[in-house]
């Protein structure tokens, strides 16, 4: 069915669905259920209150709060009246919120507790635009006491949603109407996403953009009415909004994780079928499993690799349409009750697919999976290209690749090795940036990505490299390491810093010292100046600028934290070929010239 909007999605399933489940969350000690009927009601409560408020078409609201229901329903109020969601991790610095709520000029802004809120300066000028702030976790249905006499109107969502129900009684109808006013060409939302500069743009999308990427994805992914998702990635990220917005196109059961701590437990009570999901998760899965293995007996260890290695074989052979035999599947049998669907019972026990996008997954990984009976499908894509463009399908499949483009999506590699991408999911644009967009997306249309890769025959598309800086961890985050090499370089010792992390699960760094403060810091804490050379290697100094590096994580968000380190014994120069003439980090040859402690710190040597 073709949809003129998001809205009308949303809608025309609410309107066939009724009394089916669509999400299960926890809150008060249990897991509650919502069917699609509640859960429409909510959307329009919610959106007729933001109306009520004084949100329009076209209007930011910004949403900073952790993974809940209540999320996903903010936004589909905000679709179906036209607003646009500005998502905010729940671990951004104030600074970074204040910035992104500036720039997108947010009239409203969504909070999930008071101690959230007053983690923000209501009174500065970068919140000058919010009118109305939403407390999700308030204590009763009446207006917020303010924390100063700044902070503009604070309500909470069961006040808000009052609003809304009185709207809707004076205005009958204005609901429908204004969704129905949606098409295509309209604005959806506003994602930051950063870049190498450390400054966030603003990924500007339309419904339409969100459409095809939706009925191209499901074209490729074989999602069913009956599966069940447990969300963890979070909704802030693109990929995760994508899940959330599949979720309502097919109609399948969505359920919140509490949080990445309590996932194991989670699993357990869901039983998922399906999980979209970054390569983190796998590889923390990977290693508990393998953990509890080695601990066991040698016989146990035997027979698990053994188990492991049958059922390899068997689902390459089933994946690729060839016959197993009666040997092979006598041996599959056995080695699934004993060993392999026990493991799956681990992860719930339904577990058929599992999605992995943000960050390149490795095929070890993704081989134990696959012979667990789980077929984990890698697909690539980024914020400006809708979330997907490639997809590895379960019929056509390669290991090591990013998989094949959508239907409807163009791939291209430039002279250069960068991977280009074209079609009814790029971007509008970057928001009030017109030189940035011009700059990503040419004339012709292509978007430049960034990355570096190759289209291997059949088409699927390998990531080789990344053409600029950008750090992607191996939980998907998107880091933009100047920015925190700057922020080390505030401290006096330090004269030069290279933060890595890319395809891992926290950031290193490399730094040097600044000669002359290293100098007086010595002289200050009472001991002989050696050179520079042999005070790097001090572990009083060592110890010192651990403490200042912990000091300076503070202000950063969690997944930026710089988690360990080295002293250079020399500072990087344009003689060592180390700095350009403009001073500028030559980042690869740092990274040549000390891979060994780079693979020391990150644990893969």
């Amino acid at each position: 069915m073709a949809y003129r909007s998001l809205a009308d999605l949303f809608l025309s399933q609410a309107d066939v669905q009724q009394d089916r489940l669509l999400y299960r969350f926890w809150r008060d000690g249990r897991w509650h259920s919502q069917t699609w009927a509640e859960a429409a009601a909510e959307v329009e409560d919610i959106a007729l209150g933001l109306v009520a408020a004084g949100v329009g078409k076209g209007d930011r609201v910004a949403l900073y709060t952790a993974n809940r229901v209540e999320w996903c329903l903010l936004d589909w109020a905000n679709i179906c009246i036209g607003a646009l969601t500005v998502p905010l991790y729940a671990s951004s610095t104030p600074a970074q919120i204040h910035h992104i709520v500036e720039h997108s000029e947010a009239v409203a802004l969504v909070v999930d507790s008071r101690a959230s809120l007053d983690r923000l300066d209501a009174s500065a000028p970068a919140m000058a635009a919010v009118k109305t702030t939403v407390l999700l976790d308030a204590p009763s249905a009446e207006d917020m006491p303010p924390a100063s006499g700044t902070e503009p109107g604070v309500v909470s969502l069961e006040r808000l949603k009052a609003m809304g129900r009185d709207y809707g009684r004076e205005h009958p109808g204005i609901f429908r109407k204004l969704a129905e006013t949606l098409e295509p060409a309209d604005d959806l939302t506003l994602i930051y996403t950063s870049g190498t500069t450390g400054e966030p743009k603003g990924v500007l999308t339309t419904h339409g953009h969100y459409l095809f990427t939706i009925a191209s994805s499901l074209a490729a992914i074989p999602v069913r009415e009956d599966d069940v998702a447990l969300q963890f990635l979070p909704l802030a990220h693109s990929f995760g909004r994508l899940e959330h917005f599949v979720v309502a196109a097919r109609g399948y059961v969505c359920a919140f994780a509490r949080s990445i701590e309590t996932l194991s437990a989670d699993l357990q009570a869901i039983r998922p079928t399906m999980l979209f999901s970054v390569p983190r998760v796998y590889e923390n899965a990977h290693r508990r499993i393998h953990n509890r293995v080695e601990s066991g007996s040698a016989l146990g260890q035997r027979l698990f690799r053994w188990a492991l290695t049958v059922g390899k074989r068997y689902n390459d052979r089933a994946r690729k349409g060839e016959g197993c035999g009666p040997w092979l599947r006598l041996r599959h049998r056995l080695a699934d009750a004993l060993v392999l669907s026990k493991v799956r019972q681990g992860m719930g026990g339904r577990l058929r697919l599992a999605i992995s996008g943000g960050a390149p997954l490795s095929e070890p990984i993704a081989d134990f999976f696959h012979a667990l009976g789980v077929r984990i499908v890698e697909g690539y894509g980024l914020t400006e290209t809708s979330t997907v463009t490639h997809v590895n399908r379960l019929d056509r499949y390669r290991a090591g690749t990013v998989g094949l483009p959508l239907d409807g999506v163009e791939c291209r590699i430039a002279g250069d090795g960068e991977v280009l991408i074209r079609g009814a999911n790029v971007m509008k644009g970057y928001f009030k940036d017109p030189a940035a967009t011009r700059e990503a997306v040419g004339e012709d249309g292509w978007f430049h990505t960034g990355d570096v890769g190759q289209i291997e025959d059949g088409g699927f598309l390998r990531i080789t490299d990344r053409k600029k800086d950008l750090i992607v961890t191996s939980g998907g985050k998107n880091i933009a390491p100047q920015m925190i090499e700057n922020h080390l370089r505030e401290e006096p010792l330090i004269s030069q810093a290279m933060v890595w992390g890319d395809k891992t699960s926290h950031l290193v760094a490399l730094v040097t010292l600044d000669e002359n403060e290293a100098r007086r810091w010595a002289e200050k804490e009472g001991f002989r100046w050696q050179g520079l050379e042999e005070t790097a290697a001090d572990s009083r100094l060592v110890a010192y600028i651990r403490q200042r590096i912990r000091e300076r994580n503070k202000e950063l968000a969690p997944f930026e934290a710089v988690r360990d380190f080295r002293i250079l014994p020399a500072d990087f120069s344009t003689d060592t070929g180390e700095l350009t003439p403009s001073l500028k980090l030559k980042r690869r040859i740092v990274m040549e010239r000390h891979a060994d402690l780079l693979d020391e710190m990150l644990g893969q040597r």
